[in-house]
């Protein structure tokens, strides 16, 4: 009886919540959005066999889901792989664990998934768009997030986090939602920064205007996630951070410090001043006392773009 009253509570506290997600949705939000249903699966390995192979695991909400694309392939999982295979020459096995609707807090389970396995490899972690737009602490959604970052280091993984996207820019947004949700973004990217580097883990800044000069072009028909195009334009930034990762976890040799890049102390101002910075990735850098701030040229994107021969090969799905 008492374990049938606990599930009981359960269920009555999920649909009350439900409820209110619904009717808070319906105050920012112009209509229904895409749920995760209909991303194809990128799950299986990419590239040839009897090299290495690179495990990739993506973890976070609909952003590393891929809401609002149809192809495999303009996924997450799909594009990175492909160029981690095209520019490191080796195998890489694909896990999307990510989920549309989690917040920093309800990707604990995500973590704990990784942890402990003895496969190891990079880890990628979309994360912050729920956040921002739910009443939630900014200050303690980074904090979990970096320890998120320091678990997954000391499993062996190398991890990557793009910082948070302006959510505000998206046209599905209510005017006065949508100028709370571009403060918040800019906020939790701030603060993700830090907190990211500081557990040892990479950081892409995702620091862009181009959303709001083309809307039409970079989101989906829901008007909240990005469309293939868009999604292309994040994961091109995200992939300098994703193949640096990707070389570090192989053993290759890194890149030296070159006169582009910049040392930069590890201060926390410091630090919070980074997440601005468009078309750039950060490194922690112990040996040097500092972070490391590369920068990347999105003209140059074509130049870094996967072969189309570079195929799923086996797929658990």
């Amino acid at each position: 009886m008492r374990g049938a009253s606990k599930w009981w509570r359960t269920l009555w506290r999920r649909r009350v919540l439900r409820s209110l997600l619904k009717g808070y949705a319906a105050l920012v939000l112009r209509g229904r959005l895409w749920d995760g249903r209909r991303v194809p699966s990128p799950v299986g390995r990419y590239g040839a066999d009897g090299v290495r192979v690179l495990p990739l695991a993506v973890l976070g909400d609909s952003s590393g889901q891929s809401v609002g694309v149809l192809d495999r392939h303009e996924t997450a999982g799909g594009y990175l792989a492909r160029r981690l295979v095209s520019e490191l020459s080796c195998s890489v096995e694909v896990e999307v664990l990510a989920r549309a609707g989690v917040t920093t807090a309800g990707m604990a389970r995500q973590v704990r998934a990784l942890v402990g396995r003895p496969e190891r490899g990079v880890v990628l972690i979309l994360i912050g768009g729920n956040d921002v737009l739910l009443p939630t602490s900014l200050k303690r959604a980074s904090a979990r997030l970096g320890r998120y970052v320091r678990e997954l280091r000391a499993a062996g993984w190398e991890v990557v986090v793009g910082s948070c996207a302006d959510i505000g820019a998206a046209p599905a947004l209510y005017r006065g939602a949508a100028v709370v949700a571009t403060f918040r973004s800019r906020r939790l990217a701030r603060r993700q920064t830090v907190a990211v580097l500081r557990a040892g883990g990479l950081v892409v800044s995702l620091a862009t205007g181009v959303f709001r000069h083309s809307p039409g072009q970079l989101y989906c028909p829901d008007g909240f996630h990005p469309s293939p195009e868009g999604y292309l334009h994040y994961f091109r930034r995200i992939g300098f951070g994703v193949v640096e990762a990707g070389r570090a976890r192989l053993g290759l040799a890194e890149r030296s410090v070159g006169p582009e890049d910049r040392v930069l102390e590890g201060t926390r101002t410091e630090l919070r001043r980074l997440a601005g910075e468009r078309d750039a990735y950060f490194i922690p850098a112990a040996s040097r006392g500092g972070v490391v701030m590369r920068r990347y040229c999105p003209a140059l994107d074509h130049v870094h773009e996967p072969e189309a021969s570079v195929l799923l090969t086996s797929s658990h799905r």
